[in-house]
């Protein structure tokens, strides 16, 4: 599985939530990689208006909010 948090460089919320999902990944043993993209224009091709966004295997899930770990953990194990 692979996660991606879009967000521009120097985004807080963004790189928390990176954060977050890399503690769930970690602690529930998932099959994951998770990165951040930062690259503007790769934000535009996703049509990310509101940071930060967040997909998993290509899917994008959400944007522009930042959830609990215990709900990105259900929106990872609804995709497992």
């Amino acid at each position: 599985m692979k996660i991606t948090v879009y967000g521009p460089d120097g985004c807080s919320n963004c790189s928390r939530l990176k954060e977050k999902a890399q503690n769930v990944v970690e602690e529930n043993g998932f099959d994951a990689d998770v990165e951040k993209e930062g690259d503007m224009a790769k934000l535009a091709e996703k049509g990310i208006m509101s940071t930060p966004g967040f997909e998993i295997d290509g899917e994008m899930v959400f944007n522009g909010s930042n959830p609990s770990e215990d709900e990105l953990q259900e929106l990872i194990e609804d995709r497992l």
